[in-house]
């Protein structure tokens, strides 16, 4: 029984999560996340980088895991806010130009990389994390 609620939270998570990216039709603006284009972005931090650049400066740290990922697990790296990454075009210009942006998603890979990759396009300066969330949590141990 446990199990079955379980599963009965995790997709009214995700089908809630989900309502602004419904509400939000694609438009030619959109950055698509869903297809099999996977960039290959270079500038990366490990966790320790991250930690020590947190402590040097001010930085904008963003989670940007599709929603049925962060539905399953929310939690945050501290001082992270999530972010929708399909819906980048209508937050991007909302982030300060004057600090670092450091993204990750589950595993650091395709994701937060397509995030990075139109982020730089737009003259932000960002990093990606590598391992994602999943690297964090595997140095917090």
């Amino acid at each position: 029984m446990k199990a079955f609620i379980a599963t009965l939270v995790t997709f009214a998570a995700v089908y809630v999560i989900s309502l602004p990216a419904q509400e939000n039709p694609a438009s030619s603006e959109d950055y698509v996340f869903r297809n099999d284009v996977r960039p290959e972005y270079q500038q990366n931090l490990s966790v320790s980088e991250l930690n020590q650049l947190r402590e040097d400066q001010d930085i904008t740290l963003i989670d940007v895991r599709l929603t049925e990922d962060y539905a399953l697990d929310p939690t945050l790296i501290p001082g992270a806010e999530y972010k929708n990454p399909e819906l980048i075009a209508s937050w991007a210009e909302l982030l300060p130009r004057d600090k670092k942006v450091v993204l990750y998603c589950v595993k650091g890979a395709w994701v937060s990389h397509k995030a990075a990759t139109y982020l730089s396009e737009k003259g932000y300066d960002v990093s990606t994390l590598d391992g994602g969330i999943n690297g964090w949590k595997a140095s917090e141990e």
